[in-house]
């Protein structure tokens, strides 16, 4: 949920509404600056992060060779929003290709021993 105010100057929450593009130069291009949460999806695999400024952030990705097919991100009025929903996101959804997870996502081996078999 995203804060905002009402015309009377009252905070009332605002449904964070998330948006999906192509994941090459030209619809990297089209994300807005500001922080948010996004997703690379690559066919059934995702990879999960939040940043400050989106279109740089992903602008990275794509030169460090991160593959996917397209990104969906949210937009968050601050930083430390998007982190919040960022946790949400990673403890409900257990994507593959985040290297830190919480211990839901882990299976009983890695949480008490360490490892997976």
């Amino acid at each position: 949920m995203v804060r905002g105010k009402n015309k009377a100057g009252q905070r009332r929450a605002i449904k964070a509404k998330s948006k999906r593009v192509s994941y090459n130069p030209a619809g990297v291009s089209k994300l807005p600056r500001g922080p948010g949460v996004y997703t690379i999806n690559d066919n059934g695999k995702k990879y999960i992060g939040s940043t400050g400024n989106l279109r740089r952030r992903n602008q990275e990705h794509l030169r460090n060779g991160k593959s996917g097919t397209s990104v969906s991100y949210t937009r968050t009025v601050s930083r430390q929003q998007a982190y919040a929903i960022e946790r949400n996101k990673i403890r409900r959804s257990c994507p593959s290709r985040n290297k830190t997870k919480p211990d839901s996502c882990k299976g009983f081996w890695e949480k008490n021993f360490g490892f997976q078999l």
